[in-house]
């Protein structure tokens, strides 16, 4: 019971839950550079095949759902497995989004995502390092610094998309610039978390 007890308390205090929390109830609201809306939020785990269970985050925009997407933590690791929609779970295999640890942390993976014209080849690498203590609406916590840069599909049909990602200790994301080159032009988007509300209760 004893180490029971002991593998439960250290699942419960990995460093990904910190900054990568899935509480179910949570809702971030972010704006972007246009001043356009967008909230996630966390819902409650759902079973998938072979005993495993995900948690989705759904997504609207200016009040439009947008559909959600299914995560799960492990270890070190916040995996991306997959999305919802009104037609059903789409499973993907599980891809790292995101890994904390004491120093700087990496990660990358290829796979295949779907598109108008079929799958298309995408390959990510990541890094995550630890940033300085901020002050975030009303509260100063601990910040992870995030890197990702993604390719998808190849020769002059290529996009290649850059995020820099800023996370906040028992949040989530609060801030994220990203630009997007496509056809030799490069389009920017900037969110900004501006309300946290977390479960109530």
């Amino acid at each position: 019971m004893i180490l029971i007890a002991l593998a439960a308390a250290c699942a419960a205090a990995s460093p990904i839950d910190d900054y990568f929390p899935l509480i179910p109830g949570t809702r971030l609201t972010y704006v972007d550079g246009n001043g356009l809306q967008m909230v996630e939020e966390v819902g409650k785990p759902v079973e998938l095949p072979r005993n495993e269970t995900a948690t989705p985050k759904s997504f609207s925009v200016s009040g439009r759902s947008s559909g959600s997407e299914l995560f799960r933590n492990e270890n070190d690791t916040a995996y991306y497995v997959g999305y919802s929609d009104g037609k059903g779970k789409h499973l993907s295999e599980p891809q790292p989004r995101l890994r904390v640890g004491s120093g700087k942390m990496e990660w990358q993976y290829v796979s295949d995502v779907p598109s108008e014209l079929g799958p298309v080849s995408c390959r990510v690498r990541g890094d995550s390092s630890k940033g300085p203590r901020r002050k975030v609406l009303d509260r100063e916590i601990e910040t992870l610094i995030v890197h990702v840069t993604s390719q998808l599909g190849s020769d002059a049909q290529r996009v290649e998309v850059r995020d820099d990602v800023i996370y906040g200790k028992g949040i989530g994301m609060i801030e994220m610039t990203e630009a997007t080159k496509a056809q030799g032009q490069t389009v920017k988007k900037v969110l900004k978390l501006v309300k946290f509300e977390p479960p109530e209760g």
